[in-house]
């Protein structure tokens, strides 16, 4: 059987597999993700598996470079999850490189009390010491009030992510 054979079967079993079903009150399962796949991802699937290659390959490596140019950088780089890029961008910013302006064990850091842990965890791992506010119940966001309340001489940096899809006041918490 030739690949594209395998990969044109593998589209039409998914299709298959996933036609939209008639809603049921109390009977129709809801799944706690929100996955959003199609065909063409499970087409893509297959042609990487075919490839031996279930991690980081072509497509990491073609999507890198997409994000790259899009966003003007010389490079871009995956990780594993939003939990790792958070781990990653926090403890970037404790390098020796960025001198008097580089995180240090020992700061403060304003971020969220009712959170997702991984937002928290990079900055104590970093030796850090966080220093929790709390949201608003409307969007479930940094309140930006408390935030500003919290800010002392001894505040390096301000860690939040945007909340259940609802996006925190970027302008007022820059």
């Amino acid at each position: 059987m030739e690949r594209y054979e395998i990969i044109s079967a593998a589209r039409k079993y998914f299709k298959a597999q996933n036609q939209p079903k008639e809603f049921m009150p109390g009977k129709t399962y809801i799944p706690a993700t929100g996955k959003v796949l199609d065909e063409n991802d499970c087409a893509n699937l297959i042609d990487a598996s075919l490839d031996m290659w279930l991690t980081a390959g072509r497509y990491s490596d073609e999507f890198e470079a997409s994000l790259a140019q899009t966003f003007g950088s010389k490079f871009s780089k995956l990780t594993v999850s939003g939990s790792a890029a958070n781990l990653l961008a926090f403890s970037t910013l404790t390098s020796s490189k960025l001198g008097e302006k580089r995180i240090s064990p020992g700061d403060e850091v304003i971020t969220v009390a009712a959170g997702f842990p991984t937002t928290v965890a990079p900055i104590i791992q970093n030796g850090c010491v966080p220093v929790f506010v709390d949201i608003n119940i409307d969007n479930h966001n940094i309140n930006v009030q408390a935030l500003e309340d919290a800010i002392t001489t001894k505040t390096k940096a301000v860690m939040v992510a945007h909340s259940l899809g609802n996006p925190f006041d970027a302008i007022k918490v820059s």
